[in-house]
């Protein structure tokens, strides 16, 4: 594992507590909460810049 990872802490609304473990119980049952966690806000700034881009384009 990298050892150049950096640590926060952020709070979850009790929805998104629910979603966030069902997301690690159906798709990342076999990784780490960090790593979902990564990936998910990955896989959330692709989708924004995505997004962003696209109504870029539109103008």
């Amino acid at each position: 594992m990298a050892t150049d990872l950096k640590r926060i802490t952020f709070s979850v609304t009790p929805e998104i507590e629910a979603s966030l473990k069902s997301f690690k119980k159906e798709i990342f049952y076999d990784r780490s909460q960090s790593d979902m966690l990564r990936t998910l806000v990955s896989i959330g700034m692709r989708a924004f810049e995505t997004d962003k881009t696209a109504k870029e384009d539109k103008k």
